[in-house]
């Protein structure tokens, strides 16, 4: 059987199989073993499901998965998001649109410990949301304000979804990490400016007295603190040189550890040792999960790579007569239905192995093209049908989903111009990575 006959056949299964909710991770293994026993037959595929999921996870580098999850859950029992969002709050209470500027600096903040989207969103909605409509932000405007900006939590480092970029592409993570603070910032200003012209007039004096009086002194600094102290930690020990970036993750876990207890010590021992060990079996969940989908994603990769046809797609983009920043473009253009119907890391793991090789030999820089990967896999978060972080939205306010994607489609054109600004301009992206490494 040829090639493209088998690709149809494979692409057909793994179609039927994701309308039938099956687990992404089974979808890909399945699809992945039909295509190499169509390919190579029943020896080749049960030796290749013998021996890949063993090999896709045996790599010392994916070890700083778990120690990054370790650093956003810890982050959550220790209450860090709230005490952002409250100084953020606070801060921000007499300027137009303030209160849902304060929503983006906390997921701008929480990101900077949690390295997840879904995790910013799920927790900073449970506190914002509320709010803002108490405060006059219609659904659809509150409800889009956190699940945009909940997407910053893959794009500000430290990062998952940029660490296993650099895992599948040999990039340098550390130089990945750093190159998502500037347009992590950048996103996050065009979504200020959004709100505040969006947003409720600014609080005056009378309309909330004395919360709007409240000393500074009295605001929980220590989150902010504490914000910056991990953010530091994981930050500085990768570019210093002193620790590795899975040693840096594994730092800033032990770091977050000792906030949660110092912050739940008041509740008793008891209190302590159930939220770590729930902490604990949420992380254990959360990689699982994540190593199921690389073990789906290695297999489905095999039955791509001994087809050949990673090779056969460089030959034939290759081969167009058309300029290489358009067929770049085009490439990051797939990202969006990609992201209509996959998670961020299936996208990551099918996506980069195919695409990288043919950036990288027009001459574009590898960490460049991370970064509005990042970008275009932030819109699929946003977008429907699966739009994970609406519906995570939708979940902790109690409004219906079609309303949330309502209050999104702003933001995603938001996140569209500054892809096209990331895009034309690749020094915005480079400018730290190559600053730090003169």
């Amino acid at each position: 059987m040829d090639t493209g006959t088998v690709l149809i056949i494979v692409l057909a299964v793994f179609t039927i199989l994701l309308i039938s909710e099956v687990p992404i991770a089974f979808v890909l293994a399945m699809a992945g073993a039909v295509g190499i026993f169509l390919t190579r037959g029943m020896d080749v595929t049960t030796s290749a499901l013998g021996n890949v999921p063993f090999t896709a996870v045996a790599n010392y580098s994916l070890s700083i998965v778990p120690m990054y999850i370790l650093v956003g859950v810890f982050a959550v029992f220790a209450r860090i998001a709230e005490h952002v969002y409250t100084v953020a709050d606070r801060l921000l209470i007499r300027v137009r649109g303030g209160l849902g500027v304060s929503t983006i600096a906390a997921c701008a903040g929480f990101a900077a410990v949690t390295g997840s989207s879904v995790a910013t969103a799920a927790t900073i909605g449970r506190l914002a949301i509320h709010e803002m409509r108490k405060r006059g932000y219609s659904d659809t405007l509150a409800t889009g304000i956190v699940a945009a900006s909940g997407t910053l939590g893959i794009l500000i480092p430290p990062s998952i979804i940029l660490a296993i970029y650099g895992i599948l592409t040999r990039e340098s993570i550390a130089m990945l990490l750093l190159a998502g603070i500037v347009p992590g910032i950048i996103s996050a200003v065009i979504y200020t400016i959004y709100v505040m012209v969006k947003g409720t007039p600014r609080i005056t004096d009378g309309a909330l007295g004395d919360e709007i009086k409240k000393s500074l002194r009295d605001l929980p600094w220590r989150g902010v603190f504490r914000v910056g102290v991990i953010f530091t930690l994981v930050m500085l020990g990768v570019y210093t040189g002193w620790f590795t970036v899975t040693e840096s993750g594994a730092l800033g876990a032990f770091f977050a550890l000792i906030i949660m207890i110092i912050e739940l010590r008041g509740e008793g021992l008891r209190r302590v040792t159930e939220s770590v060990k729930a902490a604990f079996l949420e992380v254990a969940a959360v990689t699982s999960m994540s190593f199921f989908i690389f073990i789906g994603s290695s297999i489905f990769t095999f039955y791509l790579v001994s087809a050949g046809i990673p090779t056969e797609f460089l030959r034939w983009v290759s081969s167009l007569q058309a300029d290489p920043i358009l067929i770049v473009a085009v490439l990051l253009l797939v990202l969006i239905p990609m992201g209509m119907a996959l998670d961020s890391l299936s996208i990551l793991v099918i996506y980069v192995p195919l695409t990288y090789p043919i950036v990288t030999s027009f001459g574009f820089d590898g960490i460049w093209f991370a970064i509005l990967v990042v970008k275009g896999i932030e819109l699929g978060q946003i977008t429907p049908p699966v739009g994970i972080n609406a519906y995570v939205v939708a979940g902790v306010s109690g409004i219906r989903p079609e309303r949330v994607f309502r209050g999104i489609w702003p933001f995603a054109g938001l996140d569209v111009a500054t892809t096209i600004l990331l895009f034309a301009f690749p020094a915005i992206v480079l400018w730290l990575p190559d600053l730090m490494g003169a």
